[in-house]
């Protein structure tokens, strides 16, 4: 495991590298080499401690083994090594089995047409509770908006409560996403801050309590948003080469 000091991540002092073996990256095979990339996590000085686990493959290109359909829906297959999301009439997810608080996360997302949006749940409820105790299936918490190129890809939406995490004066659009090509994304959660980079450029760095007090952990999931009119015209996101390590603190 790697030592990390951790109250307010942003900045140097930890470094770690890894290979590319346990993940499919047909580019990369397609140039028949093997990839070293060395990734810095900077970090303010800060009395409490925590320690970065190991990287865990959430999806290999091979199966959907601990990932399930929210309401048993089939608008995600495996299709030639990546999962493909297809629009239907209504928003859809597919989601981990298993929940995730604090973790760093790692994935490759191509939007095959630019009128459609996508994203990935993070922290995530898959249960509602009324003020009666009744209990229904909605998913609802923090999301990684993803969208075409200009747009808000990168900032964070409140999935299922119709707003933004990022403050408004903070949402600024951006041309980080490369349209109609395999673009990665990184999220990175630590108590109540939420930080993401679109192809190594960071966009959001949002910390609310409030948010965190709601959704301190939960499912990663990902969305193909519901597009009307879908069966005339279905629309496709695709997702490659996911992992996750998880942060624990030491306290």
């Amino acid at each position: 495991m790697t030592l990390l000091t951790v109250n307010n991540i942003s900045e140097a002092n930890i470094m770690w590298s890894f290979s590319y073996s346990g993940l499919r990256r047909p580019a990369l095979q397609q140039r028949g080499c093997w990839m070293r990339v060395v990734l810095v996590i900077t970090l303010l000085a800060a009395p409490s401690q925590a320690f970065a686990g190991e990287w865990q493959v959430l999806f290999d290109g091979t199966n959907l083994d601990g990932w399930k359909p929210a309401r048993d829906n089939k608008q995600f297959e495996l299709v030639d090594g990546v999962i493909l999301g297809s629009s239907s009439g209504q928003t859809q997810f597919l989601h981990t089995e298993r929940e995730y608080g604090d973790f760093e996360l790692e994935f490759e997302v191509k939007l095959h047409d630019v009128d459609l949006n996508s994203g990935v749940q993070i922290r995530t409820s898959l249960i509602r509770v009324n003020e009666r105790g009744d209990k229904r299936p909605s998913v609802h918490g923090p999301q990684v908006d993803i969208g075409k190129s200009p747009g808000r890809s990168g900032h964070i939406f409140n999935q299922g409560n119709g707003a933004w995490i990022t403050p408004k004066e903070d949402l600024a659009r951006n041309e980080l996403m490369v349209n109609g090509q395999w673009n990665k994304l990184r999220v990175l959660t630590v108590g109540p801050r939420i930080q993401t980079w679109v192809n190594g450029k960071q966009v959001a760095d949002v910390t609310d309590d409030e948010a965190y007090a709601k959704y301190p952990s939960g499912v990663i999931a990902l969305q193909v948003h519901g597009v009307k009119n879908s069966p005339e015209k279905v629309r496709h996101v695709s997702f490659r080469s996911i992992r996750v390590r998880r942060i624990e603190s030491a306290n």
